[in-house]
């Protein structure tokens, strides 16, 4: 089956698809608040997903958008299909007859990466992803007029989410995770991801009309997240994803966007962001991501103690991730170290900063010394963070000491 056939099916469809931007539970605001402004439709938002509308006559570029433009997601699904599945007569009938030619050629391999049920009579994980196969494979087989699969091309990536007796079966379209800009090539030990990064800078309202300024910096993601934002450089520009192999996906459609998205890049604005970390290997692998990121001068590192830091311009962000004391340090070093920021947090507050920590307890504040005016409560995969926001004393909701 060509090409434009499949173009033409799909243009006969309509709006018959669903996008699911996946994302860490606690960003679901922000991710739909970043699809708003890429262009695209949230229908429904739940812990760690937000569906969206796809039009069928611009899946790639819908799907280009998405991949290309979002900052905070993780992944990027194509929902083929939603049915009831209350047994697994029902759920082989259903996954078989979706169309799944139109994200697999006649050789492509079906991997069902994983598979959640959630108050419905089918549970077994490992009977549903061979089934799931099975059902898919028999509707490949008969579209393309074959008695096996030869399981010799790209590989399909499938989620499958059974809620209720509902399955929604979703094509993972991004291929490595979203965190992965390819800029990090070289990292320490306990990185933030990117994702997470990323999500600072829109739960503290940071723009390029402030200054930056992270004084635990390890592989430099919050700096290099925030040039990339300041100067509208989408975060997966540099990349490729799993759905530009897909035979239904128009390339031309996704060339556009790659350029829209490069045409918006700037590089006549003016910025402040500084990075800066107590060890000199960790400075220097920032350093090195930032040029891989081609950001290089765009950010001003320096090799300093936190404590010893101070404001350096009227008004700014300091964003934090400072050690757990975990895969890095003691606990005991940890809880020290927040303790010891006191008069770096009187020096930022009073000069009316803003700050914000992100760290794994939710008690930081009483160790920090000071009461956070908010505090967004995030699950990273299976660990659980805090990002506490401390506004500057200027601020309308000046923090309140304990």
């Amino acid at each position: 089956m060509c090409k434009t056939l499949f173009l033409s099916i799909l243009q006969a469809m309509g709006t018959a698809f669903k996008g699911i931007a996946l994302c860490a539970v606690g960003l679901e605001k922000i991710t739909a608040q970043e699809l708003v402004k890429l262009g695209l439709k949230p229908q429904d938002r739940r812990p760690g997903r937000i569906g969206f509308a796809l039009e069928s006559d611009r899946l790639a570029t819908d799907l280009a958008r998405a991949n290309i433009g979002l900052r905070t997601a993780e992944r990027v699904l194509l929902e083929l299909g939603r049915f009831p599945a209350p047994d697994f007569d029902a759920y082989f009938e259903g996954i078989a007859s979706l169309p799944w030619e139109l994200c697999c050629y006649k050789d492509s391999k079906i991997h069902i990466e994983r598979v959640r049920s959630k108050d419905s009579r089918l549970a077994s994980q490992a009977s549903l992803q061979a089934m799931g196969q099975k059902a898919a494979y028999s509707r490949l087989m008969d579209s393309f007029d074959m008695r096996t699969m030869p399981e010799t091309g790209n590989s399909v990536g499938v989620r499958i989410y059974l809620d209720r007796d509902e399955c929604s079966v979703g094509i993972d379209t991004s291929g490595e995770p979203l965190h992965k800009r390819g800029y990090r090539k070289r990292t320490v030990q306990a990185p933030l991801k990117e994702t997470i990064a990323a999500s600072l800078l829109f739960f503290s309202g940071w723009n390029r009309k402030f200054a930056l300024l992270d004084p635990f910096c390890g592989s430099g993601s919050i700096a290099i997240e925030a040039a990339l934002y300041a100067l509208d450089f989408a975060p997966g520009l540099t990349r490729r994803f799993a759905f530009e192999l897909m035979p239904a996906m128009s390339p031309k459609q996704v060339y556009a966007v790659r350029e829209d998205f490069e045409s918006r890049i700037r590089n006549d604005v003016e910025v402040e962001i500084r990075a800066s970390d107590i060890d000199p290997g960790a400075v220097e692998t920032a350093k090195a991501n930032a040029a891989d990121a081609g950001l290089r001068d765009w950010i001003e590192f320096s090799c300093e103690k936190a404590q010893d830091l101070g404001p350096f311009d009227g008004k700014g962000h300091l964003l934090a991730n400072p050690p757990y004391g975990k895969r890095l340090g003691s606990q005991e070093e940890a809880l020290s170290l927040y303790a010891d920021l006191a008069p770096m947090r009187d020096r930022f507050r009073d000069g009316g900063w803003n700050m914000g920590f992100i760290t794994d307890r939710e008690d930081f504040g009483e160790i920090f010394g000071l009461k956070p005016t908010s505090v967004h409560h995030l699950f990273n995969g299976a660990e659980e963070q805090w990002f506490h926001w401390y506004p500057g004393k200027e601020e309308k909701n000046a923090a309140v000491e304990e």
